[in-house]
């Protein structure tokens, strides 16, 4: 959005943005207008995917070469008058293929990747010009079309015939495009286009708010957004809360974290959508997140117990255990690539014994997941009760893929799905405790068990992105010791804590029964409760039979309490960081 004497410029880009938010459409305008400063935002995963983007841009415009197409390029990336004119020259010249057109018409204007000529008469002669554009995703999004259907539509002002078809170019796709028919969408984009045009006109339009979407994930102003939530202590700040129940909290006096942490219990009144208890479980999550806040400190609560639920998830613990955890890049190659296979496992001293295994190729992920598959039935006949624990569904979900895309193992990870043998830690943390967290992930649970990274994590970040840099654009050859010794130290090796949660007080019993609440601040950990120093085998040993899933609970803490080479606990033993 630029504002040029007097008027402001559209691109589609902006038409696409205020779809997704129309509160980045305000800001936007405020810096097209002077108001604002334009916010400097670096992200080397975005600059990562622009440089993949012109690779297969480029790689398509060869391909159109080599088919004996003629080709020409329009310099720049702007929408000058001279970009505009030398596209209207090329047009009227007849050339095969344009690449970067520049298109105009009033206030919008674009480039488009590829204007491709076609045998049918328009206002240039006996041909006219389709778009094409080459794009990453695998799947075409509604972005994209739109996006389409401008540049068509600017293609139909400068040619004076609307183009048939619209095309995409996805990646693996041996360059045969996606076909959309611009009728199709045509009436769509326009009532986008007119609503886009309207809200910027409006003298009185109603004000805007930076309420969260997918796209504050790739958002030049997350950071300005995010301190505005922040200072307005915004619901979107409790742990998932969806948009449905912040309206609903909003319509009874409740706007904020605060004020819905402060609502009476039970409520005074029904939600329109959705069960009473997930409201209940948002203003509890709410509560401890604002109680932590004012007494400056972390804080968690062990949840009620209920069969089947939390604790009662967990499975009697076996020494033939196995943690496991796969870092993947799902824009490597093709199907993306599991790159790195870690498992953590105990030896017949009782000693953890990690497993980390890289994989930069198909052939060695194949070999990977191969190896994994038959240490865990190798290790499945010694022991007939282990389990294989793991943090959120990735790790099933990588295995099943790995298995059907190579073609291998299929009755082994079959066999492992019907036994039951994954057991999923998240889900069990989720029905176990509410923490002092806007989310439930690895990285903000970290500090509740005293977790010391090896390699600070802005140092770990900038090592993994540059890692899988390397890796997604074929190149590595330049991935160097160093980048590689820092992602495995920060994915794999990272120091236990020492100081896990006293027990005394610990109430487990009678099927009404549960744990006290535990509070945790500082780097250590405390409770509310009168405090001894319990040995882990003790208080499992002192635990009544009926509650075997608390006595398999500790022993997880207990293994992860010995470990010194593997990758953190909570409040189970874990390997990696991951993306949860």
């Amino acid at each position: 959005m630029q504002l040029v004497a007097g008027e402001l410029r559209l691109s589609a880009s902006d038409l696409v943005g205020h779809l997704s938010c129309h509160h980045l459409s305000v800001l936007d305008r405020a810096v097209a207008e002077g108001q604002l400063a334009k916010p400097s935002h670096w992200d080397p995963q975005l600059e990562v995917l622009r440089e993949r983007g012109a690779v297969h841009e480029r790689n398509f415009v060869q391909h159109l070469i080599d088919s004996g197409l003629e080709a020409a390029r329009i310099d720049g990336v702007d929408v000058s008058d001279a970009a505009v004119a030398a596209t209207l020259r090329s047009m009227a010249a007849g050339t095969e293929v344009i690449v970067q057109g520049a298109l105009r018409h009033g206030r919008w204007g674009g480039r488009a990747d590829i204007l491709r000529r076609v045998e049918k008469p328009s206002n240039l002669g006996a041909w006219s010009y389709e778009v094409l554009d080459t794009k990453l995703a695998r799947e075409t999004k509604a972005g994209t079309v739109l996006q389409l259907c401008l540049y068509s539509d600017l293609l139909q002002q400068a040619q004076g015939l609307a183009p048939d078809q619209m095309y995409v170019i996805a990646p693996w796709s041996d360059f045969m495009p996606q076909t959309f028919r611009f009728a199709d969408y045509a009436a769509y984009y326009r009532q986008a286009k007119r609503r886009f045009e309207q809200s910027l006109e409006q003298e009185d339009a109603p004000a805007t708010y930076p309420d969260p979407t997918a796209h504050c994930d790739i958002c030049r102003w997350y950071d300005a957004c995010d301190h505005k939530r922040r200072e307005d202590d915004h619901p979107s700040l409790i742990a998932s809360v969806t948009k449905v129940q912040i309206n609903e909290f909003a319509q009874h006096g409740a706007a904020t974290m605060a004020s819905i942490a402060a609502l009476p219990h039970p409520f005074s009144w029904r939600p329109e959508r959705g069960s009473v208890g997930s409201y209940d479980r948002v203003r509890e999550q709410a509560r401890i997140q604002v109680e932590a806040r004012e007494a400056g400190m972390r804080k968690f609560e062990m949840l009620e117990i209920e069969p089947g639920f939390g604790l009662a998830r967990l499975p009697e613990p076996s020494p033939g255990d196995i943690f496991l955890d796969l870092e993947g890049d799902p824009f490597i190659g093709e199907h993306g690539l599991e790159y790195l296979f870690g498992y953590l496992s105990s030896d017949d001293h009782g000693e953890n014994v990690y497993r980390g295994e890289w994989a930069l190729s198909r052939a060695e992920e194949r070999r990977a997941f191969e190896r994994f598959v038959d240490f865990v039935m190798a290790r499945w006949e010694i022991h007939p009760d282990l389990h294989i624990y793991h943090y959120a569904p990735y790790e099933p979900a990588a295995l099943k893929r790995l298995m059907g895309r190579y073609g291998t193992r299929e009755d082994e990870i079959d066999r492992m799905l019907r036994a039951g043998l994954f057991v999923d830690l998240y889900s069990v943390v989720r029905h176990a405790i509410r923490a002092s967290v806007e989310s439930y992930s690895i990285k903000r649970l970290e500090p509740f068990y005293g977790f010391v990274r090896q390699v600070p994590l802005p140092e770990a970040n900038s090592a993994l992105t540059n890692f899988q840099a390397n890796l997604e654009l074929g190149d590595v050859a330049s991935i160097s010791e160093v980048t590689r010794a820092t992602v495995r130290a920060a994915t794999m090796k990272m120091t236990a804590s020492r100081r896990l949660p006293s027990a005394h007080g610990l109430r487990i019993g009678g099927q009404n029964s549960s744990p006290r609440a535990w509070m945790s601040h500082g780097p250590q950990v405390g409770m509310t409760v009168p405090r001894t120093r319990t040995s882990l085998p003790g208080l499992r040993a002192s635990l009544p039979l009926s509650s075997n899933f608390c006595k398999a609970f500790l022993t997880i803490l207990q293994i992860a309490r010995r470990s010194r080479r593997r990758a953190g606990c909570w409040p189970i033993c874990w390997i990696g960081t991951g993306g949860n």
